[in-house]
């Protein structure tokens, strides 16, 4: 799946699974964390997968690494989630989106800018 529409009406599909409650959000998480790991639409100017893998990777993570966590790793998970739905289609939006949930609130350090 190449196509970026495709993709992301996929994500938003289990975004929305994950909001309707019911179930623990987990399993709709690693589903979109898999899903961004196995596709690449970058072909069409669209590179969101790879924020998106790095957030529910590190959200899946929280939950299986730290089982005792497990209630605040899916609190976030919702609340990413509920954000995800606001923003998205908005590039700018999605890339602050992308910026706060990948470096402030999951911690992975931000790239030095390249020296010329």
């Amino acid at each position: 799946m190449e196509d970026a529409e495709a993709f992301r009406a996929e994500v938003r599909a289990h975004v929305t699974t994950m909001l309707n409650g019911g179930a623990s959000p987990y399993e709709p998480a690693w589903e979109i964390w898999g899903l961004a790991g196995r596709t690449w639409p970058g072909d069409d100017g669209d590179e969101a997968c790879y924020s998106l893998q790095l957030i529910w990777g590190a959200l899946t993570d929280w939950v299986e690494l730290r089982p005792a966590e497990a209630d605040q790793a899916e609190t976030h998970m919702i609340t990413a989630a509920r954000e995800w739905l606001i923003i998205e289609g908005d590039r700018e939006a999605e890339a602050r989106y992308f910026d706060r949930w990948v470096h402030d609130i999951l911690g992975y350090e931000r790239q030095a800018p390249m020296q010329s």
